[in-house]
């Protein structure tokens, strides 16, 4: 049986707030996949894409650290990606890439804290 709105709401909510915990501005969050589009089944992870400011300061693998204690502390299906708003920025203006793809997509969510 697959998540219902609310119950993704919910735990977008508790991710976000489990980044935020780590000292971590999210600036803008996106939902985008199954989930989004209204067709997520029971084996349907929660796709998001978190932007901050705060992922500047740091390499790859602390912010994959960040996020993943995020998803510990939630005990959720949640699969983050994390980019700066220069790096979505410069995506942005590059054809075929996926972040690209994913963020003009009408059934993508924005989340903000």
């Amino acid at each position: 049986m697959s998540q219902d709105r609310t119950a993704v709401e919910k735990i977008i909510k508790d991710f976000l707030q489990a980044v935020t915990s780590q000292g971590i501005k999210v600036d803008r969050a996106f939902l985008y996949g199954s989930h989004a589009r209204g067709e997520a089944n029971e084996n349907s992870d929660i796709d998001i894409i978190v932007i901050s400011r705060d992922f500047s300061k740091m390499p790859a693998w602390r912010r994959w650290e960040v996020l993943g204690k995020a998803v510990a502390r939630i005990m959720e299906p949640v699969e983050p990606l994390a980019y700066t708003p220069e790096e979505i920025e410069a995506l942005m203006k590059r054809e075929g890439n996926f972040i690209r793809h994913i963020l003009t997509q009408p059934e993508t969510i924005e989340y903000h804290l």
